[in-house]
């Protein structure tokens, strides 16, 4: 149950991140302090590919050859989801803290502390769900050919084997 717990929360803190990265490689425009693209996107700091292995998501989305109209709508369902998840995320910040400082305390209280951490893990479902809900908006903006095209970009372990 941990394991789960642990794998879902940084799936969900990876997707949050990628959701995050805008339009074209890495963070905004060029290369980073240390000569990479960004943590999601490209090369990381090192000079090394990125966190997630891949181009991040304006990356991937450059490689589909979009219509200026489906720049426009994928970047509105991006910025919609950055809105919605603003608040959620400055929650989850909110509320991870005061779980580490639980963990501060002389004597730790399980139920105290599976209470909290179940208000984290309720504001990564619905970071996830709304993840989930924008993706099929943005999926649903593609061709069928741009769809099979960025299912080439996923990382490994979601690619189907032939």
């Amino acid at each position: 149950m941990r394991k789960t717990l642990m794998i879902g929360a940084a799936l969900a803190l990876a997707s949050s991140l990628a959701c995050a990265q805008g339009y074209g490689p890495g963070y905004g425009q060029g290369r980073g302090m240390m000569g990479g693209y960004g943590m999601m996107g490209g090369y990381g700091m090192m000079g090394t590919p990125g966190m997630m292995g891949g181009y991040g998501a304006g990356g991937m989305f450059a490689a589909l050859n979009l219509s200026d109209e489906q720049r426009e709508k994928i970047s509105a369902i991006q910025e919609a989801q950055r809105q919605k998840n603003w608040a959620t995320m400055g929650a989850v910040r909110s509320e991870q803290f005061k779980l580490r400082g639980m963990y501060g305390t002389e004597k730790l209280d399980a139920d105290k502390l599976v209470a909290q951490q179940k208000k984290v893990d309720e504001l990564r479902q619905q970071m996830l769900k709304s993840r989930v809900e924008a993706h099929n908006q943005i999926a649903a903006v593609l061709t069928p050919e741009q769809r099979k095209q960025l299912r080439q970009f996923a990382p490994w372990w979601l690619t189907e084997e032939e």
